[in-house]
């Protein structure tokens, strides 16, 4: 009986000091959240850009609105550049191209109609078409190719790609020439070319795009 119970004491023994406590459980969980903790305060945030991008796919020539804008947060390293970061700073522009949801908005697809984006080379010139009906298909940001009827018939390509900037609204009450005043963006030479056939009548085809 004696070595019996020697036996039943070593048992015992390798049970308790084999024994997790509780205590020693709850330290290390408490020690592995303080060290979580440590590491978050200590890891710098990436910091974002609010950019106003499309809520929707918008055609061009599209006046903008709140309706069609949202703000979206980028990571600072992919902003685009001259982009917008108010949506009340593009209200009531128009786009000078077919925007799909998601598209920032920059100062490169927006038509101003007082200038041109800084840095532009590009003028802005007066065109009158000659058709006031086909121009009411017209509005700004689309690109129209530019043609002249010849005195001895015919017609001649005057500019292949300007973009309207501006359709003029006629005086009203007042007796005025025929054909829609248009203010267009074209380069300097396309601009010379113009002025060649001022006097005579211009038609105009819409581009695609």
């Amino acid at each position: 009986m004696g070595i019996v119970q020697r036996f039943r004491d070593r048992l015992s023994g390798w049970s308790s000091s084999t024994r997790i406590r509780p205590q020693r459980i709850i330290a290390a969980i408490c020690l592995a959240c303080a060290c979580a903790l440590v590491v978050w305060m200590f890891t710098p945030e990436e910091s974002g850009t609010a950019v106003v991008v499309a809520k929707k796919d918008l055609p061009p020539g599209s006046e903008l609105s709140a309706q069609d804008l949202v703000l979206i947060d980028f990571p600072s390293g992919l902003v685009p550049d001259k982009a917008f970061t108010s949506v009340a700073e593009v209200g009531q522009r128009r786009t000078s191209a077919g925007l799909s949801k998601g598209s920032p908005i920059t100062r490169a697809i927006v038509l101003d109609q007082q200038a041109l984006p800084e840095g532009s080379t590009d003028l802005l010139m007066p065109v009158r078409l000659a058709d006031d009906a086909s121009a009411a298909l017209l509005q700004p940001g689309q690109h129209i190719r530019l043609f002249s009827s010849l005195p001895d018939g015919g017609s001649e390509v005057v500019v292949e790609e300007v973009t309207i900037a501006r359709l003029v609204d006629k005086p009203e009450g007042i007796a005025s020439e025929s054909g829609q005043l248009v203010s267009v963006i074209l380069s300097s030479a396309d601009a010379g070319r113009i002025a060649e056939f001022a006097g005579m009548p211009i038609s105009f085809a819409i581009l695609p795009g």
